[in-house]
C-alpha cells in the first residue's frame, strides 16, 4: 500500500495500491520539504518527523483514511480482513498509535 503526495498537485494525497498489503509507504517528490508534506496531509494523517530531513520523517496516516479510501476506490469484500491482517502486524512493531478513537499507523517517507 502506498499513499502519494505532491504538494503541486490539484489532489495532493493519493491511495495506490489499496490491495497490497506487504508494504506501507508514502511517497514524495524529490525537493518536498518537511513543511510542504505537513502543509498537504490534512485527513491523511500528520507528520512525524525530526528536523528538515523529510527522507527520515514517518507519516502517522489515519487508518480511517485508509479505510474509506480504498472502499471508496473499489476494495472488495475480503479487503477488511487482509487489511485487518496488515494492522496486526504493524500493532505487533509498535506502528499503531491510538488517540480515543482516532488510530494511527506509522508509515515511512520514500522520496522519488
Amino acid at each position: 500500500m502506498r499513499i502519494a503526495v505532491d504538494p503541486t498537485a490539484a489532489q495532493p494525497a493519493e491511495l495506490l495500491d489499496h490491495d497490497v498489503f506487504t508494504s506501507f509507504d508514502v511517497t514524495v517528490p524529490a525537493g518536498t520539504s518537511v513543511s510542504d508534506l505537513s502543509a498537504v496531509l490534512g485527513s491523511v494523517g500528520e507528520l512525524d518527523a525530526e528536523g528538515e530531513d523529510v527522507a527520515a520523517a514517518h507519516v502517522r496516516v489515519s487508518v480511517s483514511w485508509l479505510r474509506e479510501t480504498a472502499h471508496a476506490e473499489g476494495a472488495d469484500a475480503g479487503w477488511d480482513e487482509q487489511f485487518e491482517g496488515m494492522l496486526a502486524f504493524a500493532e505487533q512493531q509498535g506502528w499503531i498509535a491510538r488517540n480515543g478513537e482516532d488510530v494511527t499507523v506509522r508509515a515511512h517517507v520514500v522520496v522519488e
